[in-house]
């Protein structure tokens, strides 16, 4: 009967896909390799392959391959991503470094493996909506107050556990302007950031390349490298802030990568 009852609540509940498409020319990061996505096998000579095999006559697929960072696009960053002086969380990290990835990582590093599947309570911190505008000024920087004033005006408070999920609105951008995505994202300040790290909450996500402005990397510092809290980024938030939907069930599986620092996601929301 708990199945039951839980498959019939979540049956009338709404799911918002939190994650961006995916294809080659996509924006990613300057540093970063692009994203490539081939056909590598076509059905009509698989089709010919199989007949002259005999292999189940008139048969065939299609098989496509990825080459890509877990950088690109909506991903999801364990703290070894990133590292100040070569330390994460305290720790160098270089030792455990090898060519297939990390190994042998002492708690409470851990590479992608060890990331379990996340159900978590979501809390959208919609900035552009507290600002009282629709979109944040190109290059702006997201202000401790202006989180705390997005909170208090929405009525929801982030406790430890929770994933942070803060609104720039740049997020429409990802599709149909690369320049704007690539180059004049808001994000946070650093005071932000470590307002947010004083809530201990387990993962946070944020709709631009990356977390921080003007800085890029001081918010991955004080979050990722120094508190060890996980982050998702290249989020679209659009339909979940549309639909005033502050608080949800925010769900992300990333891939299970022996040794990775991060995975391609496709987290939801579900309210």
């Amino acid at each position: 009967m708990r199945g039951e009852a839980l498959f019939d609540a979540l049956s009338k509940a709404d799911v918002y896909d939190l994650g961006q498409a995916y294809w080659p020319a996509m924006p990613v990061h300057p540093f970063d390799p692009p994203f490539q996505f081939f056909l590598y096998r076509y059905h009509e000579y698989v089709r010919k392959s199989f007949d002259e095999m005999g292999i189940e006559p008139g048969f065939s697929d299609a098989i496509s391959l990825v080459v890509t960072s877990m950088h690109s696009g909506t991903h999801f960053d364990a703290p070894i991503h990133m590292s100040q002086d070569n330390k994460v969380m305290g720790i160098d990290v270089t030792p455990y470094q090898r060519d297939t990835g990390f190994t042998h990582l002492p708690e409470p590093l851990h590479s992608m493996e060890k990331v379990p599947p996340l159900v978590l309570r979501g809390v959208l911190l919609d900035i552009p909506a507290y600002k009282g505008v629709d979109l944040l000024p190109e290059r702006y920087a997201i202000t401790a107050a202006d989180l705390e004033g997005a909170a208090a005006r929405q009525g929801v408070t982030i406790g430890a556990g929770d994933c942070v999920l803060v609104r720039t609105g740049y997020g429409r951008f990802f599709e149909t302007d690369r320049d704007t995505y690539l180059n004049k994202w808001a994000g946070l300040a650093d005071d932000a950031a470590h307002w947010i790290v004083a809530r201990k909450p387990r993962l946070v996500g944020i709709d631009n390349l990356s977390l921080g402005v003007p800085a890029p990397f001081a918010s991955h510092r004080i979050i990722l490298v120094e508190a060890g809290i996980y982050v998702m980024k290249s989020l679209t938030l659009e339909a979940l802030a549309a639909a005033g939907r502050h608080v949800s069930t925010v769900v992300v599986l990333p891939l299970k990568i022996k040794g990775g620092e991060a995975s391609l996601v496709r987290p939801i929301a579900i309210a």
